[in-house]
């Protein structure tokens, strides 16, 4: 499929950690980064290991804005090496909601800094200007709604509109009886729900407070909210492509037009 179409690349969708060898080669290893490209417009969704994987087209464009759901280690590793960064003449928008008391540019210069990275963001050689994630934000044609999850140091889910079709990221969030009904009404109706799926209902006993949410969880919000299509993302570094194969009949008996992510799958709006 080409990006002259409106589409949503998924250029990450592990969890945690990037992971590699041949029992993850189809879902893939690189950490979560999403691509929408409207017919004119380009917005990246968080800065994990999949942004490496930008296209030839993107990485010419003069000017690229990305959306930080939150600054933990598995949504920010793309950012050192990020091929668009090292050049001169491009400028990135970096949006994020301040926590704990640090805007989002002291949050990733803590990441980039020695003795954890040699490079700060600020010695890139590409322009980085750092913004506050509103609760609403006019990007062009394309507005941004945001809502706070349930995840340790907070999250920012993201609602992704131009005109009729929208796109909502739910990652790193915990879905609970008390969260569900704003949950409905924020990804209600849209055209893709991404949403995080990490834990089987087993694993969840055990990790219910580590953030995440369970594959079932995210099928049933995607038929309670009315969305068109549902991709799982946020897979679990243990989980191979086998276990989630099997994981996806279980997905599609409560929701038909959902399935597990793949790095590289491209879904057209």
């Amino acid at each position: 499929m080409s990006l002259e179409q409106s589409t949503v690349k998924l250029l990450g969708v592990r969890g945690s950690v990037p992971v590699s060898g041949t029992e993850f080669a189809r879902y893939g290893g690189a950490t979560t980064c999403v691509l929408v490209h409207w017919e004119k417009q380009y917005l990246i969704l968080d800065a994990g290991t999949g942004l490496l994987r930008l296209d030839d087209a993107v990485l010419q464009e003069p000017e690229l804005t990305l959306l930080l759901t939150h600054a933990h280690a598995d949504h920010l590793l793309g950012l050192p090496l990020c091929p668009y960064l090292m050049r001169r003449s491009a400028r990135m928008d970096i949006y994020g909601a301040t926590r704990g008391g640090m805007t989002v540019a002291s949050q990733v210069e803590r990441l980039l800094s020695p003795p954890l990275w040699p490079v700060g963001a600020d010695s890139l050689p590409a322009t980085i200007r750092w913004h506050e994630l509103p609760g609403t934000l006019r990007l062009g044609t394309v507005t941004v709604e945001t809502m706070e999850g349930i995840h340790p140091d907070g999250v920012s889910l993201l609602r992704v509109t131009d005109g009729q079709r929208s796109v909502v990221m739910i990652t790193d969030c915990t879905i609970t009886r008390d969260i569900l009904p704003e949950l409905r009404r924020f990804a209600g109706g849209c055209d893709l729900l991404l949403c995080d799926g990490q834990y089987s209902e087993a694993e969840w006993e055990d990790r219910a407070e580590f953030g995440h949410s369970t594959w079932i969880s995210a099928a049933r919000l995607a038929a309670e909210c009315d969305a068109k299509r549902l991709r799982i993302i946020h897979h679990d570094p243990k989980h191979t492509d086998a276990v989630l194969d099997a994981a996806e009949q279980e997905v599609k008996a409560i929701f038909p037009n959902g399935a597990f992510a793949y790095e590289g799958e491209e879904v057209p709006l």
